[in-house]
């Protein structure tokens, strides 16, 4: 067990001096005086000006930055008074210095990470510095924060990007993160108990996610009497040993029983806790649920199993739909155009791999349509025609993410786009197909199509060998931004794949200004499904 010294906090701790300070106030007026002189110049499409950026916090006061430094970087952390959560805790410092000074026993490199209770983000910033892919969680009141945190000090550093997702500790977490599919092999807790009413949910959350293989490290200092009784608890539900402590602050190693034929124990602990907890549980149940079913558009990653009781269709255009026949024997297929409940899973198979796909319900984005499934049979069935191996793409409107999968499983480097209120589910999905079975790892990005790409997306900078993009034409008003997007990734040496079903009037004017703007072709047909080919006129 190591002692952690006194001097640590010092040495991490808030770096700012009164001349840094001064320096950063004028560069912001600086950056704010420019920003204002370049918004008068810039010609905005209606959805840019519309749309807040996608790392927006919503802060009810915002407090000062402090800066630490753990794994040789500075990283900056920004406060909030929204919660608890919006203010940095002497056991996260604690834990980032252990985790930072003992990378030999503890190495996160290429590990699965999920942090509970992450508020302002430092320790997933630092296991993310560290090598980790981790996940990020907290209640949504404070995912704002975190993001922003989190984008600042990991974007360009990290080999994985970290990932946010809302999570409401709880008993109904097999149905939001079933174990079968979310495994992690270090589970990250600081400072999350303290003075409130949620322990007892708590102690369940820690072990629905501490399974056989993980390893569980929690952080905390003693202030109150709850928190001796949480400690016995602990104790008892898992394995324990003490890493560190200096005084009240205390860093726990933890493995779940079961690895030891000791399960029993556990559930003893855990049916406890929950016959204490069931009438809470009912109070508050209206009010969880909103959160549950954002915790279903953003969940993080994880590996599938396939359970016993899946059946396989094959359609029209190639691809095959995996369906649970005890779940959703009701559904219509996954491209029909009227979902609009339930948040369904779907599995495809292309490229060899069965695919995971979570749907959601916050947008057209979030549902799967049919001609991307027809484009990713387009691209598995003609390898050799649209050889994607070391290829540089671009998806345009990703939704769900199925288009971004195939093209990463065909070899291709390929970035995802779509706007900010899909990137959750988006990302979760991408993430959940793509490790470790490719050889280039996808990135997700925030693109709102529209006419001042080149300040956003440069072309001397931003060069693509295929633009792919599928249903991105329907019932909305962006035809016009869509095309002018199109063509500023289309430049030479770019080829446009665009497949669409055509539904509206509108699709058939949109394929007209589409063939006056490119050299296109008809890659392939079938009745109202069409794909085509495209290279700029330039």
């Amino acid at each position: 067990m190591d002692t952690l010294t006194p001097s640590f906090a010092g040495e991490t701790n808030c770096m700012r001096s009164s001349e840094e300070e001064e320096e950063e106030e004028e560069e912001e007026e600086k950056e704010d005086g420019d920003e204002e002189h370049q918004e008068g110049e810039k010609d905005e499409s209606a959805v840019q000006k519309q749309k807040r950026p996608a790392w927006a916090p919503s802060f009810f006061l915002r407090i000062d930055k402090e800066m630490y430094h753990f794994v040789g970087q500075d990283i900056i952390i920004e406060e909030a008074l929204d919660s608890y959560a919006g203010m940095i805790w002497p056991a996260a410092v604690s834990l980032c210095h252990y985790l930072d000074t003992h990378r030999q026993q503890l190495s996160l490199v290429d590990k699965a990470v999920l942090e509970i209770g992450a508020g302002t983000g430092l320790v997933s910033v630092v296991a993310a510095l560290l090598g980790a892919w981790v996940t990020a969680t907290d209640l949504p009141v404070v995912l704002s924060n975190l993001r922003v945190n989190l984008s600042r000090n990991t974007r360009g550093r990290c080999r994985h990007t970290p990932q946010v997702a809302a999570l409401s500790w709880g008993y109904d977490l097999e149905n939001t993160y079933p174990t079968s599919v979310y495994h992690y092999d270090y589970v990250l807790a600081a400072d999350v108990v303290y003075h409130h009413d949620f322990l007892d949910e708590l102690l369940v959350t820690m072990k629905h996610f501490c399974k056989p293989g993980t390893t569980l490290i929690w952080a905390n200092k003693v202030r109150f009497e709850t928190d001796l009784t949480f400690t016995e608890n602990f104790k008892m539900a898992f394995h324990t040993s003490l890493l560190a402590e200096d005084g009240e602050m205390k860093i726990f190693k933890a493995t779940c029983r079961e690895e030891e034929g000791e399960g029993d124990v556990g559930m003893e602990v855990k049916n406890l806790l929950k016959e204490d907890g069931v009438g809470r549980r009912e109070e508050a149940e209206d009010e969880d649920e909103p959160s549950r079913e954002k915790q279903d558009e953003v969940m993080a990653d994880g590996d599938y199993e396939e359970g016993p009781s899946w059946s396989a269709n094959e359609d029209i255009t190639g691809q095959v739909h995996t369906k649970p026949t005890h779940v959703q024997q009701d559904r219509a297929l996954s491209w029909a155009l009227g979902i609009s409940i339930g948040i369904g899973k779907d599995i495809y198979h292309y490229a060899g791999q069965d695919i995971l796909i979570h749907e959601s319900i916050d947008s057209y984005g979030a549902v799967m349509w049919p001609a991307a499934l027809a484009l990713c049979s387009f691209l598995d069935n003609n390898r050799q025609r649209v050889n994607l191996q070391g290829k540089e793409v671009l998806e345009l409107g990703s939704g769900t993410g199925l288009v971004t999968i195939v093209a990463s499983l065909l070899g291709a480097s390929v970035t995802a786009t779509d706007l900010p209120e899909v990137l959750g589910n988006l990302r979760a999905n991408v993430m959940r197909n793509t490790r470790d079975r490719c050889r280039h790892t996808p990135q997700v990005k925030t693109l709102s199509w529209g006419y001042d790409l080149e300040n956003t997306y440069p072309t001397s900078v931003y060069h693509y060998d295929y633009v792919l993009a599928a249903d991105v034409v329907y019932h909305h008003d962006f035809l016009d931004e869509l095309l002018v997007t199109m063509k500023h990734f289309c430049q030479p040496g770019t080829t446009l794949i665009w497949a669409n079903k055509v539904r509206f009037e509108t699709d058939l004017t949109f394929t007209e200004n589409f063939k006056k703007a490119f050299h296109t072709s008809l890659l392939a047909e079938d009745g109202e499904m069409k794909i085509f080919t495209a290279t700029c006129r330039d």
